[in-house]
C-alpha cells in the first residue's frame, strides 16, 4: 500500500500437518492462493504418539489441584 498506513501483518499463511511439519511454509509479503490436500489418517496417526500417561505427565511443569470445599464470596478475618 503506497504511501498509506503500514499493515499490521505481512502474511505468513502456511499449513502445517499434524506432526508440526509443514505441508506449505509461510508465504510472507506475498499474495497467492495456496492449496493442499491433507490426509485425514495422517491425523490419526499422530494421535497415536500422543502418550499422556509418560513424559508429557510432568506435576513438575503442570499441576491441576481441585479444591472441592464449599466456596464463599465474604469470609471473616
Amino acid at each position: 500500500m503506497a504511501g498509506g498506513e503500514p499493515f499490521l501483518a505481512d502474511g505468513g499463511s502456511c499449513l502445517a500437518g499434524p506432526d508440526g511439519s509443514w505441508v506449505l511454509e509461510p508465504l510472507v509479503a506475498e499474495e497467492a492462493l495456496r492449496v493442499a490436500e491433507i490426509d485425514h489418517g495422517r491425523v490419526l496417526e499422530e494421535r497415536q504418539n500422543f502418550d499422556p500417561a509418560g513424559h508429557y505427565s510432568r506435576p513438575d511443569v503442570t499441576r491441576l489441584v481441585l479444591d472441592r470445599r464449599r466456596q464463599r464470596t465474604v469470609e471473616d478475618a
